[in-house]
């Protein structure tokens, strides 16, 4: 390697804008973008952004509030992204000096994106990870952990599972976990961790604030739990049970849900022996129904042997909506109410006055104020993909800025419970008033278990 080869450019920005490189700008990347430029504004810091994409038109759409940063972003389209991760002329020079390359197109991009960064000294983010490859079911490790050591000797790191769930969602749990192991009471004992989900929408019409295929792949895939020190495998919809939602005005039926979170603090905090993630509300329901009347049975039809009867269901649902189309429905009252929530409850056990106790500590987040996106840079986002965008740009945007103040810190591959256990406190408060600044609120509270 050259000598510039082996400086990081994590710290790029020092003597001329930071350079932020997306692979992929859709309904979350545009959010994300958006956010990133507007705490650059606010932090007095330059940016840059360069974005590849195989739909140069449907990324400038996804941005058609916020065309006034188009003088800060150089689009590039291209037909496939080979010669990118092969680092060929011009995307060589392009790369070089970028300090943070973000994954927001599809988590087969996380590897190469995170050999990229090796290469040039950039950070990476990524939103998710693949759950259902066969690495990942057997070794219950997400794929990016392979390139630890070498982000280490680097000195960059990948930032995974960002966004609000996985993501913030991890940051939260975590700092409130390492907040009670960090008070060194040896007979404190965590027994468990749920996390609740709640995804509602009231709409005239069926949108989907999440991609359909994405979502009938997650939601119909065998659900999991972390219970009794293994992993408990479970049929779809079962073993349901209830939750009571903040602003919510009656419980909500909720279904275990094999997402991110449940590998990535099995990870991070081994000692807890029942780790589970629920979900529920009307976009769950909708996939609920399908399921129960067969029509993702992997199941070929009578008359076309070539063709499953869950193909057929994929091809002829309706997409995601455009942007433009979002903020109609939105704007025509076609949408009128929605409500994403994530909601941790942490079972406790410990001595006081004498006696064991049992508590519940409850943290999470809410994002109610989906009819304010209207008039704003975020017009056309769905009450998804706005908390997903914002949450990963506010905890990147602060990891990057403590990577510069704090050399050999951020570093490796790292999740939120990673950050929150990293980042000091006036970090980790400044993400929190952050989170709320952008119309994501935060909850936290304590109560006797025997209440329940």
């Amino acid at each position: 390697m050259t000598a510039a080869e082996t400086t990081p450019s994590a710290s790029a920005g020092r003597d001329g804008p930071t350079k932020i490189v997306f692979f992929g700008l859709g309904a979350v990347g545009s959010n994300l973008l958006i956010c990133l430029a507007e705490l650059a504004e606010r932090d007095g810091v330059p940016v840059q952004f360069v974005v590849y994409t195989i739909d140069p038109q449907g990324a400038r759409d996804a941005l058609f509030h916020a065309e006034r940063l188009f003088d800060r972003i150089r689009f590039r389209g291209l037909p496939d992204f080979a010669p990118i991760f092969a680092f060929a002329s011009p995307h060589d020079a392009e790369l070089t000096g970028a300090a943070m390359l973000v994954n927001a197109a599809t988590p087969a991009f996380n590897g190469p994106i995170i050999e990229l960064g090796l290469r040039v000294g950039a950070h990476a983010v990524d939103l998710a990870s693949d759950m259902y490859d066969e690495r990942t079911d057997r070794t219950l490790t997400f794929a990016q952990y392979g390139y630890d050591q070498a982000l280490r000797e680097r000195g960059v790191a990948a930032l995974i599972n960002q966004g609000i769930s996985p993501g913030v969602t991890d940051f939260l749990i975590g700092r409130c976990i390492h907040g009670m192991l960090n008070a060194e009471r040896e007979e404190l004992q965590i027994e468990s961790v749920n996390l609740y989900l709640l995804e509602d929408i009231d709409s005239d019409s069926v949108v989907f604030s999440w991609s359909p295929v994405v979502a009938l792949e997650e939601l119909a895939a065998r659900p999991r739990i972390w219970s009794f020190n293994r992993m408990q495998v479970m049929e779809p919809f079962s073993l349901a049970r209830y939750h009571t939602f903040p602003n919510e005005p009656r419980p909500t039926r909720q279904y275990p849900l094999y997402q991110e979170e449940l590998l990535s603090l099995h990870r991070a905090f081994p000692q807890i022996p029942s780790i589970g993630v629920y979900t529920g509300g009307s976009e769950v329901e909708l996939v609920k129904a399908l399921y129960q009347l067969n029509l993702l049975s992997k199941q070929t039809l009578p008359d076309r042997p070539e063709l499953t009867v869950e193909a057929m269901v994929r091809a002829i649902l309706p997409g995601m909506q455009r942007p433009r189309r979002i903020e109609e429905l939105l704007r025509s009252g076609s949408i009128r109410r929605t409500h994403f929530c994530a909601s941790a409850e942490i079972r406790v056990t410990e001595t006081v006055r004498n006696e064991r106790q049992t508590v519940i500590e409850t943290i999470g987040l809410s994002y109610q104020r989906y009819q304010d996106l209207l008039g704003s840079p975020y017009a056309g986002a769905t009450y998804i993909s706005f908390p997903t965008g914002v949450g990963a740009a506010i905890v990147a945007w602060h990891a990057l800025q403590h990577a510069r103040t704090a050399p050999g810190e951020i570093v490796g591959v790292l999740s939120g419970e990673d950050l929150a256990r990293i980042l000091p406190q006036g970090r980790a408060d400044a993400i929190r008033r952050d989170l709320v600044g952008w119309d994501i609120d935060l909850f936290q509270s304590v109560r006797d278990a025997s209440e329940v």
